[in-house]
């Protein structure tokens, strides 16, 4: 059996094996300008050997999702808890009143984003500060954040 690797240079021990018919020259020389049997998916072709390119690795995929979609992410119970701890207490000390006006401000930018990004680090480091603060679960924020995308919460173009 006669195989080539993925760049269709003929290789006596290619693998995955993709069988091809044998090629009239059968050098594996990796001399670069030497000639060498190609595949062209119908025939060998003598051509002077060129060192494949480095492979590179795949683009991430994009973690951009609807505004919908990253509130659904959230339980009722935990978007009940973020609605309550936003309201002012005017009673309240001061920091308390600075926490929940930092969270208002947080939900108000949300509303007027376009799309969330679950990879920025500021949408990152907001939903790890409200995990911090005690308004989800321990552990909830990483599943928010890093669940697969699904294609109905992909934001499309």
């Amino acid at each position: 059996m006669h195989t080539y690797n993925l760049h269709g240079w003929y290789a006596a021990d290619a693998f995955p094996t993709r069988p091809a018919p044998a090629p009239a020259n059968l050098s594996t020389s990796e001399t670069p300008g030497e000639l060498r049997a190609n595949w062209t998916g119908y025939e060998w072709v003598d051509t002077p050997y060129a060192v494949p390119p480095p492979a590179t690795a795949p683009a991430p995929e994009p973690q951009r999702i609807t505004r919908l979609a990253f509130r659904n992410r959230f339980t009722t119970a935990e978007k009940v808890a973020l609605e309550i701890a936003g309201l002012d207490n005017p009673a309240a000390p001061m920091p308390a009143r600075a926490q929940a006006a930092a969270l208002r401000a947080n939900q108000a930018d949300l509303a007027a984003a376009t799309f969330v990004d679950l990879g920025r680090a500021d949408t990152r480091a907001g939903v790890l500060m409200l995990e911090a603060a005690g308004l989800l679960a321990a552990g909830r924020a990483l599943v928010i954040l890093d669940a697969p995308v699904t294609n109905e919460e992909r934001l499309l173009a």
